[in-house]
């Protein structure tokens, strides 16, 4: 019993590092926004990180600079309410949504307007340019293999029989 009450709170005493925390958001895209993210930390953490997560998506994760008191950050993420996870190396972390930090949620759902959607540029990696290029050759391949088959007998078929050819008299 000792021993779970010490590591509860051990667990309760990494998690208190961190004090207020902030964000603001400014959309800069039909699917992007710009976050300045901001924490006050206790201690002295020799880095402190931030981790946006959106579940069953991608995470990014930004290292925050020093500024004062607090960290501070910005970075631009898909439009959507992220789980933020704070860490201090060294310490525990806190996790809040970005409108639990202050993000208006019009700024989530609500295209902007005047905003410059840059030209969308199909780009593909090495592997799936390499599949692309397999799926030709094997394109190629069978029609080679379908008028092979279809002209091998061809010469046969156009030759007259003996027996169908007219009398010469």
């Amino acid at each position: 019993m000792v021993y779970l009450i010490s590591v509860v709170m051990l667990v309760i005493e990494l998690g208190g590092v961190f004090g207020a925390a902030s964000a603001e958001a400014t959309a800069v895209s039909s699917g992007e926004m710009e976050v300045t993210l901001s924490v006050e930390v206790g201690g002295n953490p020799a880095s402190v990180v931030a981790h946006l997560i959106d579940p069953g998506d991608n995470q990014i994760t930004t290292t925050l600079t020093p500024s004062g008191d607090s960290f501070d950050g910005t970075l631009v993420v898909e439009r959507a309410d992220l789980l933020v996870v704070f860490e201090a190396i060294g310490a525990g972390g806190a996790s809040v949504s970005l409108t639990d930090l202050g993000v208006a949620v019009d700024v989530l759902l609500e295209d902007p307007e005047n905003v410059d959607e840059p030209d969308a540029e199909l780009t593909l990696d090495a592997a799936t340019q390499r599949w692309g290029w397999a799926a030709l050759a094997l394109g190629a391949a069978a029609l080679s293999l379908l008028a092979w088959w279809a002209l091998a007998d061809y010469p046969r078929r156009n030759r007259p029989e003996p027996g169908d050819m007219p009398d010469q008299d």
